[in-house]
């Protein structure tokens, strides 16, 4: 009896020994869910970074972008080094004005149209910074170094207004026949600084799907933030 006892009390103790406590089987059960709950987290994760990527990217390529001035041809309404805010939804439902600083496309790709709401530049392509001073219809003419405008459907000239120009009294036609009636579907621009400015008069009016946007504020340097008009 006594051996038939310490055969039963050891049998018991190696099952108590194999049996896994309620503490294991409770660890058991939360280690596959922490390794599923961690990589949630990081495959959530990933899906903001993808969406915020995408959502910057739809923003600069149809909303907002920034411009780098690297030229003197604005001075000295803006300087080399300046940066501004382009904005371009505006002209998707309207046009320029007199007076607008654009950013446009200047390049021989037939296929700037496409290049111009892509966040990646068409090879060749360059990104003027300039000023409306002609809208379809609207004839130009130069004299004595000022612009004069007719605008369309008006009868006279008027000698433009133009406290921007870096040097009064020195704007020269550069071989252009005058006076110029702007074409349709595209405009007159000048850079501010005359003299070293390459604008509608060397190369021509502009056409209006060329047109990246209007420069709305200059966000750079911060010593002089603020709007443009």
């Amino acid at each position: 009896m006594d051996n038939q006892k310490y055969d039963n009390n050891e049998k018991m103790n190696i099952e108590f020994r194999d049996k896994p406590s309620a503490d294991n089987k409770e660890k058991n059960k939360k280690e596959p869910k922490k390794k599923n709950s961690i990589g949630r987290e990081i495959f959530e994760w990933c899906l903001v970074i993808v969406a915020a990527v995408l959502i910057s990217m739809l923003i600069k390529a149809f909303i907002f972008s920034t411009y780098k001035v690297d030229q003197v041809s604005m001075e000295n309404t803006l300087i080399a080094g300046h940066n501004v805010i382009v904005y371009k939804t505006g002209y998707f439902f309207n046009e320029p004005e007199h007076g607008d600083i654009i950013v446009f496309m200047h390049e021989e790709g037939k296929f700037k149209s496409i290049f111009k709401y892509l966040p990646i530049k068409n090879p060749g392509e360059v990104d003027y910074i300039k000023r409306v001073i002609g809208l379809p219809g609207d004839q130009i003419d130069i004299r004595d170094g000022y612009v004069y405008r007719k605008n369309a459907g008006e009868d006279e000239f008027v000698k433009l207004q133009e406290p921007y120009v870096k040097l009064q009294g020195a704007t020269v036609s550069h071989g252009m026949e005058l006076p110029y009636t702007v074409p349709e579907d595209k405009i007159f621009v000048m850079g501010d600084n005359r003299e070293k400015s390459m604008d509608s008069r060397q190369i021509g009016p502009v056409d209006m799907d060329a047109v990246i946007g209007k420069a709305v504020l200059r966000i750079w340097p911060f010593s002089e933030f603020g709007g443009l008009d």
